[in-house]
């Protein structure tokens, strides 16, 4: 006898909720397990409560703008830099300042404090990363695999222990973003067709919060809530301008998947009507543009503070310098994900005036057998998923592999724009602080589609994670103080200009501790190396030139603080100069 139409619907099909691959862990046993990994993260950067206050965070700690209130307003209208007089007129980071702000109402000038929160706010974008696994996998381990092998890279040393870096709130924002797209994704309707058995055995509770109405509203509100994610991204750091494409390419894809996406697509395929790509970058399009209107609205605030201009450049390299350099800065972020086996944070510049084997042909082959690497396990995932797995959980497969390739690389394509960075200092390991949670989205896929090798991947996993504590633990030691800092970055990058100079101010600060507790038989060896190395170092001429009269050598000191003089044409150096004179029975010397 025929079936009758009703019970066919009602039989199991591919669209019903996959049951998906065996859970290692009960809810339960994973909230535990991600408490322990928390703490043990926690516990891992904890050397970094006892750290210094390092490179720019003596400014911004120091910035009247966040010392006190009022300026808030503020913070929206102008530059990041614009409370140091000629500072960087590139960087427009509201909520990055507003952070700022908020971690100095909470701990003051206390190292102690800001680096306790940096430490929570990693945690916490490790977390997100955690969820947004979870909410396309629907796999705890996957998700707990995620969050800890980001969590404990060791390249995230850098921003963790800087506590000025914005990268870690950028990705919070990031993450967020697309973790509340998700969930209006999940409850908007694709079409207004009634679905059978619906509202079957639903409670009136239940029947109002599934009611056609209410679930617009809900709707619209979660779409609301992650296009101010998404401005708030923009406005901690420029990196999060990909997320408009990252969110487009996945509507033009993917499409919004939820449950009556499915239902739609079956009843298609069953009368033979495909969706046409015209059809799909229409509705791309359209679910993009709240995305695209908070970006304008970005950039038109971005024009404003920045007197005029959206990205002025910091130096002028041309195009065939900058075509010839990719290959080598490239390969250099692909050894910071994938080998980081060292510190990083700094390195030579990897510039190139002329092809060369050595500088383009090299770099250029490693970057395209990663490339190669990444496309082909990404193929061999999207065909396995397709293959072997519901619809409803490959498609969370997909999606997880389209945005962990779109977070993986196009952050990393940004900094290709060389003429926007630090001239000479422009390749830094925390650049790949959010191309890490995409990474990391890649191997919880790679788990998940795993099936007879999960507990040998887990296995490795683990390691893995072991050793990545190792490393961080041994690098983040290179933190604590300026002096560390800059003498480990010379270390490894001995040819960055402005890392040498830079350990040279830190060391004649260091000297000048020194003077001021007359200790100058110790400050003097280390003016003197300082000046051997740069002449025109007019700080420490004028260090120098203080501890020669300390040690009563009046004519070495007049003779230092006359350089200094001449270096810096600085007011009150030039004032010590005469008055040394004076004290010498020496004529006044002319204005400078």
């Amino acid at each position: 006898m025929k079936t009758p139409t009703l019970l066919r619907q009602q039989k199991p099909s591919p669209l019903a909720a996959p049951a998906g691959p065996e859970e290692l862990l009960s809810p339960l046993t994973a909230c535990i397990v991600a408490a322990v990994l928390v703490a043990g993260v926690f516990a891992i950067y904890s050397r970094a409560l006892n750290f210094q206050f390092i490179l720019d965070d003596h400014r911004f700690v120091a910035d009247p703008r966040l010392q006190s209130s009022g300026h808030l307003w503020e913070y929206f209208t102008s530059y990041a830099w614009a409370q140091v007089a000629g500072g960087p007129l590139c960087f427009y980071r509201p909520m990055f300042v507003s952070w700022l702000r908020l971690s100095f109402i909470l701990g003051g000038a206390s190292p102690w404090a800001w680096h306790l929160l940096s430490i929570a706010k990693h945690v916490l974008v490790a977390v997100l990363l955690g969820m947004l696994v979870w909410k396309l996998l629907r796999d705890r381990v996957a998700a707990l695999i995620a969050g800890t092998l980001f969590a404990l890279h060791p390249a995230q040393t850098e921003s963790v222990a800087w506590v000025t870096v914005p990268d870690p709130l950028m990705s919070a924002g990031v993450l967020g973003t697309l973790l509340l797209y998700l969930r209006y994704a999940n409850r908007v309707p694709t079409d207004n067709q009634p679905q059978v058995g619906r509202f079957q055995g639903k409670s009136r509770k239940q029947l109002r919060s599934l009611s056609p109405g209410n679930s617009a509203g809900n709707s619209a509100a979660w779409m609301i809530a992650s296009a101010a994610a998404c401005l708030a991204a923009l406005m901690a750091k420029e990196t999060a301008i990909v997320l408009p494409a990252v969110l487009f390419a996945m509507f033009l894809v993917m499409g919004v998947v939820n449950p009556e996406s499915f239902r739609k697509r079956a009843r298609d395929a069953a009368t033979g009507r495909g969706t046409e790509f015209r059809d799909r970058l229409v509705s791309a399009l359209g679910q993009t543009l709240p995305f695209l209107a908070v970006t304008v609205v970005y950039l038109l605030l971005r024009f404003h503070a920045l007197k005029g201009q959206l990205s002025p450049p910091t130096q002028h390299l041309p195009w065939s310098t900058l075509l010839l350099s990719w290959p080598a800065t490239l390969w250099f972020y692909v050894k910071v994900l994938f080998w980081p086996v060292r510190s990083r944070a700094f390195a030579d510049p990897t510039l190139a005036d002329s092809f060369s084997l050595r500088g383009v042909v090299l770099p250029a082959l490693g970057v395209c057998c990663a490339v190669t690497a990444l496309a082909a396990g990404c193929a061999w995932a999207w065909r396995k998923a397709r293959r072997d797995l519901p619809e409803r959980e490959a498609a969370g497969v997909e999606r997880a592999l389209l945005l962990g390739t779109l977070l993986l690389v196009l952050p990393i394509l940004l900094v290709l724009n060389l003429n926007a960075l630090n001239p000479g200092d422009f390749v830094h390991g925390r650049y790949t602080y959010l191309p890490l949670a995409g990474l990391m989205l890649l191997v919880a896929t790679a788990w998940h589609l795993a099936n007879k090798g999960r507990i040998v991947l887990l296995f490795a996993a683990g390691l893995v994670a072991v050793v990545f504590s190792v490393l961080t633990v041994k690098q983040e030691s290179a933190w604590k103080d300026d002096l560390t800092v800059f003498t480990v970055a010379h270390q490894d990058a001995p040819h960055n200009a402005p890392v040498a100079q830079n350990l040279a101010n830190t060391r004649v600060q260091s000297a000048l501790a020194l003077d001021e507790e007359d200790r100058c038989d110790e400050a003097m060896p280390i003016f003197e190396e300082v000046i051997r190395q740069y002449p025109q170092d007019w700080f420490a001429w004028a260090g120098r030139g203080e501890c020669l009269f300390k040690l009563n050598d009046l004519p070495g000191a007049e003779q230092s603080l006359r350089r200094a003089a001449e270096l810096s044409h600085e007011p009150r150096v030039t004032e010590q100069w005469q008055q040394l004179r004076d004290r010498m029975g020496l004529p006044a010397a002319p204005q400078q």
